[in-house]
């Protein structure tokens, strides 16, 4: 019985010499990460940025990051950082890694602006929107809009108008879609285009490559063109322009749309 007790006491030891081992281990550990935690602990010394920047700045970056990347090596709060970078206008996505001892890599991806939208924003090449601060660069960008859902939806179809007349060598610079769902657009040159609740994909196509079909001056002189019409268009000539003198283009020109057109 006494060899008994004897066992159960030395056991008894033994844990309790091993809990408090394994306490003294915990405290030491927890301390050993505190001091790392610590924003004077491994102070950051070097922010390098990478990417393939075009509007965003030095200073954007200084200014939003410059308090986050005033700590340690490991106190820093990477989510935070990316959160913030993220949140300048022109910055699309952003990655950050730590270098030994003392330096942070922030890279960056630039939004890739492919139209003005709604005269305030832009759109992204995904067609999401964002709002910078405008620079002149932008100002050859092509205006779309519509209601702020309908951005994605928007810049497929100027995509694929553009697809569609190629072959005539002139562009949409302009495509709006109202609220009630009538589309308009300018183009390249100047000509204004009423298309209503059809598809501007085709019948800005099929007409604008019947006028650039008939003589490659006459789509010059156009102002306006109505397309709104279910079996012709209306066309309004620039001032000065002597269509007297085309009869044989007006003729041509006032085909039915949905006459089969090369191209």
């Amino acid at each position: 019985m006494k060899s008994v007790m004897i066992d159960l006491l030395q056991q008894n030891e033994v844990l309790v010499k091993k809990s408090v081992l394994s306490l003294i281990v915990a405290i030491v550990v927890w301390q050993f990460v505190s001091w790392l935690m610590q924003p004077s602990t491994m102070p950051i010394k070097q922010v390098r940025i990478g990417g393939e920047l075009n509007y965003v700045t030095a200073e954007d970056i200084s200014t939003s990051l410059s308090a986050l990347v005033d700590t340690g090596y490991f106190a820093m709060n990477s989510s935070e950082i990316v959160k913030h970078a993220t949140a300048l206008p022109w910055v699309n996505k952003a990655t950050i890694r730590r270098v030994w001892p003392d330096t942070i890599v922030l890279t960056l991806v630039e939004q890739k602006p492919a139209a003005i939208w709604n005269k305030t924003a832009l759109l992204n090449t995904q067609g999401e929107v964002f709002k910078p601060v405008f620079d002149k660069s932008l100002e050859t960008l092509p205006s779309l809009s519509g209601v702020e859902t309908s951005s994605q939806a928007i810049l497929e179809e100027y995509r694929k108008v553009n697809n569609a007349i190629k072959s005539t060598g002139i562009q949409v610079s302009k495509l709006s879609l109202a609220e009630h769902g009538s589309w308009s657009a300018v183009m390249s040159n100047g000509i204004k285009v009423s298309v209503g609740h059809q598809s501007p994909e085709q019948a800005i196509g099929k007409s604008l490559r019947l006028l650039a079909s008939l003589e490659g001056s006459l789509i010059d002189q156009l102002a306006k063109v109505d397309l709104r019409y279910p079996n012709g268009v209306s066309v309004q000539w620039k001032d000065g322009y002597k269509f007297a003198d085309r009869v044989e283009q007006i003729a041509a020109f006032k085909l039915k749309k949905d006459q089969p057109v090369k191209g």
